[in-house]
């Protein structure tokens, strides 16, 4: 870990009135988390690692809450607020017990609505859409009231509520984006009026897509395309940079964008280099939780901010309940947000109609370790005893293939 000294650095806005704002760098709480020295293609690692606990939240589902994917999930207040980007287009809230209580907005172009929605975020006693082809932010209250819109003139990948009339845009702005536009971050306030902006655009660089604002209750962060740096974004015209992700000699060189056409060959050629990048990151108090991607297989990491122990892995064995495994989504406290798809939920029902026995869990690590002992891949799953109740094999016996989605609120332990 390494402290950096503190550097101001202002990134400036060039508005139609020709006025210069400041948007300022402070990296006084820089943190440098080392990856490891070689990653494995196959990093084996379990639940007890990392977790004490794993709950499963079953949500409703009701004609009016089906939900086809789950992009993004947010805990806030202790109701759960989930965003289908595409398929259902819309966003549903449910209560902590998976219960459905109702649906945003809707679809359409008029005020309060929106043809698909691309990000959200809850702040205080509102919560907000981003829409990016109808260039608005949508303010409704928590009783699903439309309060009042936002407009940005502008495109952006990713938006959100940081504040209290603070509406927050990342552009994801590329060499194959054309545009005027020569920053990524613009900040504007309720009358749609930018007042701050960060992150000159990359001219050497592909736009990278996906969600860029993490949200832990008001707290809000930031990692711009392929820098593998995180940000904080507060309240008082600052951007913190938190976290720089060191990936020692798998880190994208300066210049390999340049060797392409376009994002497409880039991608392709990204995926089979033996670099690593930064796909997802989320702060809880203690730990700082990401994942990354190397030779296109995402990795999960932890890191304690206390212990300064860092642990990882792209293969988890749930050995702490219920051998449901999920795809990381978020933080709520100290738990890990994942989504568990229920379309294969028969195989684990017929393994699990009564509390599975230490021989049941050993036969299963064998048969892991002798699969992926065949394919060359170093590492062994490790069986240990874990509890499962009734009243979980219950619930999990009631889930059905065409229900919603599961969470797993996954609790992590001191390490």
């Amino acid at each position: 870990m390494k402290f950096a000294p503190l550097v101001v650095v202002a990134f400036f806005l060039l508005c139609s009135c020709n006025r210069t704002n400041t948007y300022f760098e402070d990296v006084s709480q820089l943190t440098t988390i080392h990856s490891p020295k070689t990653i494995k293609k196959l990093q084996l690692a379990k639940y007890s690692d990392v977790y004490d606990s794993v709950k499963i939240i079953k949500l409703e589902s009701t004609k009016s809450s089906l939900i086809g994917r789950i992009d993004k999930v947010l805990f806030y207040d202790n109701k759960i607020f989930v965003l289908d980007q595409a398929e259902r287009k819309a966003v549903f809230e449910f209560d902590a017990k998976g219960q459905f209580i109702q649906r945003f907005g809707s679809i359409g172009s008029g005020p309060g609505k929106y043809n698909e929605p691309n990000d959200m975020s809850v702040n205080k006693n509102e919560l907000t859409i981003w829409v990016s082809d109808l260039k608005k932010f949508i303010v409704y209250d928590l009783k699903g009231k439309f309060l009042r819109e936002i407009r940005t003139h502008c495109y952006g990948k990713s938006g959100a509520m940081i504040d209290e009339n603070k509406f927050a845009l990342y552009m994801d702005i590329g060499a194959d984006v054309v545009t005027n536009e020569k920053f990524d971050l613009k900040v504007f306030n309720d009358k749609g009026v930018v007042t701050h902006v960060a992150f000159e655009k990359r001219d050497k660089d592909f736009s990278k897509g996906s969600f860029f604002f993490s949200q832990n209750e008001n707290q809000f962060l930031l990692s711009p395309g392929y820098s593998n740096n995180i940000y904080a974004l507060n309240s008082n015209n600052v951007v913190v940079k938190k976290y720089a992700i060191d990936f020692g000699q798998y880190k994208i060189p300066a210049d390999f964008a340049l060797k392409f056409p376009n994002g497409i060959k880039f991608q392709q050629a990204l995926s089979r280099s033996d670099y690593a990048y930064l796909s997802g990151y989320w702060e809880a108090p203690g730990y700082l939780i990401y994942s990354f991607v190397y030779h296109g297989m995402q990795y999960d990491a932890f890191y304690s901010k206390k212990t300064k122990v860092f642990k990882y892995g792209n293969a988890w064995f749930n050995n702490v309940h219920g051998m449901l495994t999920g795809n990381n989504k978020g933080v709520y406290a100290d738990n890990v947000i994942a989504i568990y798809d229920p379309a294969h939920i028969d195989s684990y029902q017929k393994s699990y109609k009564v509390p599975p026995s230490r021989s049941r869990i050993d036969t299963l690590v064998s048969g892991a370790n002798r699969y992926f002992g065949k394919l060359g891949f170093e590492g062994k799953f490790i069986a240990s005893d874990f509890s499962y109740s009734k009243e979980e094999i219950d619930l999990l016996q009631s889930i059905k293939t065409s229900d919603n989605p599961v969470i797993l609120m996954q609790k992590l332990k001191h390490f």
